[in-house]
């Protein structure tokens, strides 16, 4: 049987064809709203003020002199890290992660600085050690234990002439148990009981070293020709210098000062060849029995072995030595002693003070002392730092100065906070003076502040001339 009848073909070949409509898409009034020439422009105007405000807040949250610096993040981090350190990440934890994170930062190519002109530059120039420093202003140890945060520092503001790491033991140590840490946000202070923890000398050897073999690739020149070049200084910063402060480990008795004079030997042995100055803590209130090395004869005998060493040292420039001293050795006897066994040795500078084991009664006078700042200040051990010391630090920089004359630098650190107390320490016979407290508090544009001051003070006197 056929498959098809022959008149349902002729019906097939005899229709007319179907004719295909080609598809038109309906585009609907939300689309013809967003591409009309209004809504291109309103777009436009949100994307130039998002673009603006990104980078407005890039700006802001780099530039070390923007408000937040100063004050929303020191009391954010207060308030995040408000634990005891043991339980909870307290005061110490703040400190660490601080660092790290200018450091995480830097590494990234966006570091912290201050943005802008510098207007005390460069009223403030100054000779500090021999070298031509931007400013008389640095950073005390405590702050860069260990040597992690060098650059990522000196980048915060030319202010920052004299950065000071450590303090570094010859052999790694843990330090003090925690807590060990305290806040006295009421006086803007804290008491400290770290007892020297360290890394060890190898270790801030090693990153030392790594900076100066950076320096040396980027600018074409070998490790020995940075080392042997007397103009270059160990910060590799124009206008900065780099010190280091050495210690003796806790376990080497103060009695055996042939053990004691080994360590701070070894320390110097193994990082003076990359620190303008070497500074030998003899004062800290958290190691037993390190204080008795201020003595006339035993600081006399340590300081002329350090000095010896450091002379030594396989570098052009050789790094110039500094004692740091207690602010509790403060009787005349006590400062006619320390100044001898500079005088005598062959030190560079003395730096007054390091922080003290007696409680000032400006730390609770407040009526907004908390009962917490009470137990702290009462019970716990340590050294205070703050700006109850400022008074003791002015007294102690005017006597220090009037008995080791001109050709001896004299650095003042201790209760600084600001541009006129900074003046203060200069009238009173300092060559620098140094901060560390200050700028937890005040934050990381601490010193370009200070600097600004500092240098209106100065006009100040220029005009009264």
């Amino acid at each position: 049987m056929p498959l098809l009848r022959p008149s349902a073909v002729l019906r097939a070949v005899r229709s007319p064809p179907i004719l295909v409509q080609p598809f038109r898409r309906n585009i609907s009034s939300t689309a013809q709203a967003l591409n009309s020439p209004t809504n291109r422009l309103r777009n436009g105007i949100y994307g130039t003020i998002l673009l603006s405000a990104l980078g407005f807040g890039y700006i802001e949250a780099t530039d070390t002199r923007s408000s937040i610096h100063t004050y929303t993040i020191p009391p954010l981090l207060r308030y995040i890290f408000s634990g005891d350190d043991v339980s909870r990440a307290g005061p110490e934890a703040a400190h660490v992660f601080g660092l790290r994170a200018l450091s995480f930062i830097y590494s990234l190519g966006l570091p912290l600085h201050e943005r802008g002109d510098h207007p005390y530059l460069p009223a403030l120039n100054s000779t500090l050690f021999g070298y031509d420093v931007n400013t008389p202003l640095g950073i005390s140890a405590g702050l860069d234990k260990h040597a992690d945060a060098i650059d990522a520092l000196y980048e915060l503001s030319p202010a920052i002439s004299l950065l000071e790491v450590g303090c570094v033991t010859p052999k790694p140590q843990d330090g003090n148990p925690r807590p060990r840490l305290f806040r006295l946000p009421t006086s803007q202070g804290f008491i400290n009981r770290y007892g020297f923890n360290s890394v060890g000398a190898d270790v801030v050897a090693r990153r030392l070293r790594e900076r100066v073999r950076r320096f040396a690739r980027a600018h074409g020149l070998t490790e020995e020709e940075v080392l042997g070049n007397p103009r270059i200084p160990a910060s590799l910063r124009e206008g900065r210098i780099l010190a280091v402060q050495i210690g003796k480990n806790k376990t080497t008795p103060e009695t055996d000062m042939d053990a004691v004079k080994r360590d701070y030997v070894e320390c110097v042995q193994k990082l003076g060849k990359y620190a303008d100055v070497i500074v030998v803590n003899v004062s800290s209130p958290n190691t037993p029995g390190l204080r008795s090395l201020q003595a006339s004869k035993p600081l006399t005998d340590l300081l002329g072995s350090v000095v010896a060493a450091a002379n030594d040292v396989a570098r052009a420039q050789k790094p110039k030595v500094v004692v740091k001293v207690s602010p509790d050795s403060d009787t005349p006897q006590a400062i006619r002693d320390i100044c001898a066994a500079i005088k005598a040795s062959g030190v560079a500078g003395v730096i007054v003070a390091n922080t003290t084991v007696t409680r000032p009664t400006a730390l609770t006078a407040s009526p907004q002392t908390t009962e917490e700042e009470k137990r702290i200040v009462a019970k716990e051990a340590g050294g205070y730092s703050g700006p109850a010391l400022f008074p003791r630090t002015l007294r102690l920089v005017e006597e220090f100065r009037r008995q080791l004359g001109a050709d001896i630098e004299v650095v003042a650190s201790g209760g600084v906070q600001n541009g006129k107390d900074a003046m203060e320490c200069v009238k009173h016979g300092a060559s620098a003076v140094m901060g560390y407290t200050g700028m937890v508090y005040g934050g990381v544009g601490w010193f370009g502040r200070m600097a600004v001051e500092l240098a209106e003070e100065a006009e100040k006197i220029r005009r009264r001339l």
